[in-house]
């Protein structure tokens, strides 16, 4: 695995921060898929343990499950899901928002090189799908 993608698998499991809130969704069942196609934004050198093991933590960092961003139907077995599809917006949307955390991340390395804030889903989402904090207007 080269280093970027260990050190994504790192961010992104990292245990989400801020207060609960309401209970998390049911855990999702230990299926792993014998091999993940689509892959657009993270590495596809990953294997599918590692991509289950990082979309389990962000089902888990906001609180949403599986059928959230992917075709399937909510308490039907994840082998029925049809993980590749790109029907639902909100996949595009996590990979718009994964694309701006790693760029994030690489513009604070160049400028703090002994410890570069990093940022991550859980930085604004705080264990639920919506921000709740809106930014101030641009100046």
């Amino acid at each position: 695995m080269t280093r970027l993608a260990f050190l994504l698998v790192c961010l992104l499991t990292m245990p989400a921060l801020g207060a609960a809130q309401d209970a998390p969704p049911p855990a999702a069942e230990e299926w792993v898929p014998d091999e993940v196609t689509n892959l657009t934004v993270l590495p596809k050198t990953l294997t599918p343990a590692e991509v289950m093991r990082i979309m389990r933590a962000w089902s888990e960092a906001l609180r949403v499950e599986c059928v959230f961003c992917h075709v399937g139907k909510r308490g039907e077995a994840l082998s029925t899901f049809d993980f590749a599809a790109d029907d639902k917006t909100r996949k595009e949307t996590a990979r718009i928002m994964l694309r701006a955390s790693m760029q994030m991340n690489e513009q604070f390395k160049a400028i703090e090189a002994d410890e570069p804030p990093r940022v991550m889903c859980a930085t604004c989402h705080k264990r639920s799908r919506h921000v709740d904090a809106d930014l101030p207007p641009p100046e």
